[in-house]
């Protein structure tokens, strides 16, 4: 996919194009559309990537109009612009933990500006969130009660939900966007970027701060500010154990194994899996798993 996507315009619009489409039927194909952005972004310039931020978003609209459904061309540029920043951000500086701090401190303050903005984001949320009601009753057999007690928890935390599903997006965009880059161009590179992916003290500390305001004081926002930060800890989560798996030479079956294990999981105890990788990557920012690894290995 990579060395199509990077042959030409011409191959990579019509990458965008199909996958944009596909994406409509398969949601999760839409992670495709977003690393080829990046890709190009990375490669060539943040110009070229909004050239084809434009073309997806336009062609998201253009077919969500003819599906009679309510998609606009804002919606692609929420999703790819922030993919096109980061990418461009990560090109320059080259620092992954850099990058991965200033996704998680611009999705932070998004959320306060949302805050200040909408003094009554739960009424915002209940509100968009009212045309989903028929489908829920439907799907799960709800009595309008039911629903609306449904919709007003959801909307209670649709504004860290929704910005942690965007900056997890914009993550795994640029990885996948990367290990596309390093297959091409520096083969073996991308391993050993992940490996050593690492958030830092700093914002662990912080994610430590809203675990006590949020057990002690009962902050809403500190819990808010955790769910953003969830998905960015667990990657470093995941980090250290492909760095485990590396460093003990385990073979690629056992990370095959975690992947299937955790998939499986995940289905079984979402929240859990995801607060207990992210776990593992807050406290690995104190402690660093991966270098006493190495250093008992050495021994």
């Amino acid at each position: 996919m990579a060395s199509f996507i990077m042959a030409g315009r011409k191959e990579a619009a019509f990458f965008i194009i199909l996958s944009t489409l596909l994406s409509l039927i398969l949601p999760p194909v839409g992670l495709f559309s977003g690393a080829a952005v990046a890709l190009i972004t990375l490669r060539i310039s943040w110009q070229e990537g909004l050239i084809y931020t434009l073309l997806g978003s336009a062609v998201l609209a253009i077919a969500s109009y003819l599906r009679d459904e309510s998609l606009e061309i804002s919606t692609g540029l929420i999703g790819w612009l922030p993919i096109v920043f980061f990418a461009s951000f990560l090109a320059q500086t080259g620092s992954w933990q850099r990058t991965l701090q200033a996704l998680l401190t611009v999705s932070i303050a998004g959320v306060l500006l949302f805050h200040l903005y909408e003094p009554e984001p739960a009424l915002f949320w209940q509100a968009t969130l009212e045309q989903f009601k028929p489908i829920l009753q439907e799907a799960y057999q709800l009595s309008s009660t039911e629903a609306d007690k449904l919709l007003q928890g959801m909307a209670d935390w649709m504004t860290a939900v929704f910005t942690a599903a965007i900056a997890i997006t914009v993550a795994l965009a640029l990885l996948l966007a990367r290990h596309w880059q390093a297959m091409l161009y520096n083969p073996g590179g991308f391993g050993k970027e992940f490996r050593e992916l690492s958030i830092g003290k700093i914002p662990a500390l912080v994610m430590v701060l809203c675990i006590v305001l949020a057990i002690v004081v009962g902050s809403t926002l500190a819990v808010e500010i955790l769910i953003i930060a969830i998905g960015i800890f667990m990657l470093q989560g995941i980090a250290i154990a492909h760095s485990v798996v590396y460093q003990l030479k385990m073979g690629a079956g056992w990370l095959v194994a975690l992947y299937v294990l955790l998939f499986v999981l995940i289905l079984v105890l979402l929240p859990q899996m995801f607060v207990l990788l992210a776990t593992f990557g807050i406290i690995d920012n104190f402690i660093d798993f991966r270098a006493k690894i190495a250093k008992t290995d050495q021994n």
